[in-house]
């Protein structure tokens, strides 16, 4: 059985003379009060970008040319920047390439992914020579059926790798 509550057992309740409750005037205005001192959004946010919602892409999904052709387009930026300021470059870390004796050695990627014929790295003589080898590499990627499939290949086995250190 559900039981009523008693008149005038919530704090905001009064009950008049008659026996019909009705809510404390004071307790009213504060609420209203605080209704009009809360804050207002300056901005309609869902209003404005609800129409912009989007699925977030899952990962792995973009074409893996695609994805080589951003991470080549990131070794451009990082030569661009080690050509303006070759003392002071210091992210070799990200960077597919490296200061060797003769030049710079050239990695196809940070896993050593084959081009074709065993080619996974090479060492050229300047940046300029550096700068044509990832230009001839993106065109590559784009023409030859064999080097995507070894992308792909490269994209599973690093997804098998993260997969087994999450469990």
């Amino acid at each position: 059985m559900e039981q009523e509550p008693q008149a005038g057992s919530f704090p905001q309740e009064v009950q008049h003379k008659d026996g019909a409750e009705c809510p404390d005037s004071d307790s009213a205005t504060l609420v209203d009060r605080d209704e009009a001192m809360a804050p207002q959004p300056s901005s309609r946010l869902l209003e404005k970008w609800l129409a912009k919602k989007a699925e977030r892409p899952k990962a792995g999904s973009q074409d893996v040319v695609e994805a080589f052709l951003a991470r080549l387009d990131q070794q451009k930026m990082l030569l661009a920047e080690c050509q303006s300021d070759p003392d002071g470059f210091k992210r070799w870390r990200s960077a597919w390439f490296r200061k060797v004796p003769g030049g710079f050695g050239v990695s196809i990627g940070h896993d050593l992914i084959d081009a074709g014929d065993g080619l996974r790295y090479v060492i050229v003589d300047t940046l300029d020579d550096l700068s044509r080898f990832l230009d001839d590499l993106g065109h590559h990627a784009r023409t030859d059926l064999d080097f995507r499939r070894a992308l792909e290949a490269n994209r599973r086995q690093r997804a098998a790798r993260l997969s087994s250190r999450a469990t």
